[in-house]
């Protein structure tokens, strides 16, 4: 994978998905000034994870965006409560 992040060739949603899983693992290994920022990392990388695969995969259909979007809206959510915020729709 290291092979394909590094190269000049497009890469596709699931191996950009795999990146992310890669790096939410190795979040445990760095020492943040702050404990909130491991875990926003994390959820946000697994937001970016799961919207390339149910949008970027061949067999993606337009169909299942307002599905993947509100559960993006729900995990980003999730991220920002552990920071006393709430995503919400703009007025």
């Amino acid at each position: 994978m290291a092979e394909k992040l590094a190269g000049e060739a497009a890469i596709d949603a699931e191996t950009f998905n795999a990146a992310c899983f890669m790096l939410t693992r190795s979040l445990e290994e760095i020492e943040f000034a702050v404990p909130e920022a491991a875990p926003l990392i994390r959820r946000l990388l697994r937001v970016c994870g799961r919207v390339a695969i149910d949008m970027g995969v061949e067999s993606s259909s337009a169909d299942v965006w307002p599905n993947t979007r509100e559960m993006a809206i729900e995990w980003i959510n999730e991220a920002l409560g552990g920071l006393d915020y709430e995503a919400r729709p703009q007025s």
